[in-house]
């Protein structure tokens, strides 16, 4: 199978507060990133072209921003998380390329 990826997927497991556009929250870990968007798993059902906030820690800062959900795939009912969902960023968007910063960051870390 061709992977059709505009921009390469970095594995990275971060806790994230989530806010969807009508007002309900939750929790989210995401699953990768990339300079386009991320991959995220949580309990809340999203809708496709849904717009959404995700505050996520790296280390002791705070990085927040939005997107669009592009995927949803629901996941096995015995499962913690109930759905993985693709979040496109702007591209323009400084918040993911600050958390691509941090990333690598704390990676560096001995």
């Amino acid at each position: 199978m061709e992977d059709r990826r505009a921009a390469p997927r970095q594995e990275a497991y971060i806790s994230a507060a989530l806010e969807t556009s009508g007002g309900k929250t939750t929790i989210a870990i995401t699953r990768d990133i990339s300079a386009r968007g991320l991959l995220l798993l949580t309990r809340l059902p999203l809708e496709v072209g849904e717009v959404v906030k995700l505050t996520a820690a790296v280390g002791d800062e705070q990085h927040a921003l939005s997107g669009k959900v592009v995927r949803v795939e629901p996941l096995e009912v015995h499962e913690l998380w109930r759905h993985k969902a693709a979040i496109t960023v702007d591209e323009d968007d400084l918040a993911l390329a600050a958390l691509h910063a941090a990333l690598a960051a704390e990676h560096a870390k001995p």
